[in-house]
């Protein structure tokens, strides 16, 4: 099963510099530890129906279209 964390948006979403179409997410530390990420692990993000952001380890083979490096 896996776990559940909230955050609010402010927490998580910062602003770029001179680009108003895009923003910046920070993925807290004790989910990078909780899931043993670092540097270099290539993520899968997704959002769920209600909204929710889910994010998962891209495993080496698994389609890379929307991976994002941390």
């Amino acid at each position: 099963m896996s776990k559940s964390f909230t955050y609010k948006a402010e927490d998580i979403f910062e602003d770029i510099p001179e680009d108003d179409k895009n923003v910046l997410m920070n993925i807290p530390q004790e989910i990078l530890d909780e899931n043993g990420w670092a540097e270099g692990t290539e993520l899968k993000i997704e959002v769920g129906d209600l909204g929710s952001i889910i994010i998962t380890e891209l495993k080496k083979g698994e389609e890379q279209d929307n991976a994002n490096k941390i």
